[in-house]
């Protein structure tokens, strides 16, 4: 079944909607498909965009969704993939490197992502001293990576701060994605709470996952408690190779 409304003589001309038994809905206009809704009430945009933003306006180019508030302000749209702990989760009292959420995420090829993440890990037992690092693993193979990441120790709860040299890094900018410790991110004690905050842009050469990961330079003692409430999230902001201008950038 197919009707078309104000349509020209031709039937590539006006709006034109169509449905078919399976359930899918599409809207095109003057013979370019738009939104198309299928079985369950899906939502689906098209892989195209318009040649000028107009405010009001979903696009989507097969890789990252915007939106246009107003203007010509075309923006990314942050369909973001999220995984936040429940409930804290117990790590090992050992060296190398470890999973600080438990999962990884899968990223696609040639895909420019933003991401910010915030862990909290605390342990009770265990006076060897040692560093801690961190850092990213998984299978996908990176053109590139950079963020900034902050951190605080204490040896008294995560709402408090230790005070002396080296127990707070305001700013740590990383360009790599092997675990890294930043100077004086270390300790003796048998508590201990550490806290960080990264945020930054990863560029993926090849797909695969991409796993949040902490390293312990000597074993403590005692095994690390990441603590619920720590999260990482991640969305695609453009493709690979090239400056990202999303907007009215001149």
């Amino acid at each position: 079944m197919a009707s078309i409304i104000n349509a020209s003589t031709t039937s590539t001309s006006g709006l034109v909607y169509s449905a078919d038994a399976s359930g899918v809905l599409q809207l095109q206009s003057n013979g370019v498909t738009g939104v198309s809704i299928q079985s369950g009430g899906k939502v689906v945009l098209p892989s195209t965009m318009l040649s000028t933003a107009s405010a009001g306006q979903f696009e989507y180019d097969g890789r990252v969704p915007y939106f246009t508030p107003q203007d010509t302000q075309r923006g990314v749209v942050p369909g973001m993939q999220l995984y936040v702990l429940g409930n804290a989760v117990t790590g090992l009292n050992a060296t190398g490197a470890q999973n600080i959420l438990g999962v990884g995420v899968t990223l696609s090829s040639n895909t420019v992502y933003a991401f910010e993440g915030v862990y909290a890990l605390s342990k009770t037992a265990g006076t060897t001293n040692h560093s801690v690092a961190y850092g990213f693993g998984g299978t996908a193979t990176l053109n590139s990576i950079s963020y900034i990441r902050t951190w605080g120790w204490s040896s008294s709860g995560f709402a408090t701060w230790t005070s002396g040299i080296g127990n707070l890094c305001p700013y740590f900018f990383v360009q790599t994605a092997a675990t890294t410790a930043g100077t004086g991110e270390s300790t003796n004690t048998a508590t201990a709470y550490w806290t960080t905050h990264l945020k930054g842009i990863v560029s993926i050469n090849a797909g695969g996952t991409f796993i949040p990961q902490y390293s312990l330079s000597a074993a403590p003692g005692g095994a690390y408690t990441k603590a619920a409430g720590s999260y990482f999230q991640i969305y695609p902001i453009g493709e690979s190779g090239s400056n990202i201008s999303v907007g009215t950038w001149a």
